[in-house]
């Protein structure tokens, strides 16, 4: 008799410590297998070696496995102005810091600072963001 043969998986994670905020479950399962799945959903909680083949497998001991974070108030291409003259007031930080800024940068500029957010973002578990973009 064959056995059933192993259903294929992007990513098969290991032995971390899985928060899933479901409702009305425990928040934790440390110490399982866990499949991440490309729709974002954590499957099969249980029995994932003996029934998934994944194309990479990812050692997560010590580590906490969770969705991606959403950031949902960015100004990406403002990333090169952080540090600047912040500890002011807002409206005196934007007037006599950033809005002059602003005005001599150039495309450059806005292509640098949003590849580094993007890069900070992605680094920090960030998966999805909006962009702030005043004209």
């Amino acid at each position: 008799m064959n056995p059933t043969p192993k259903k294929p998986a992007d990513l098969l994670i290991t032995n971390g410590t899985l928060l899933t905020l479901a409702k009305n479950s425990k928040r934790l399962f440390p110490g399982r297998r866990h499949r991440w799945k490309s729709n974002c959903r954590f499957r099969g909680l249980r029995k994932i070696a003996s029934e998934y083949i994944a194309a990479r497998t990812l050692e997560a001991s010590g580590c906490l496995v969770m969705p991606g974070l959403v950031n949902a108030h960015t100004h990406a291409a403002m990333t090169c102005y952080r540090g600047m003259a912040d500890d002011l007031p807002l409206m005196e930080w934007l007037n006599r810091y950033i809005f002059p800024a602003e005005t001599g940068s150039d495309g450059d500029q806005v292509y640098w600072s949003t590849l580094l957010a993007c890069a900070e973002m992605i680094r920090s578990g960030t998966t999805t963001f909006f962009d702030i973009v005043l004209v």
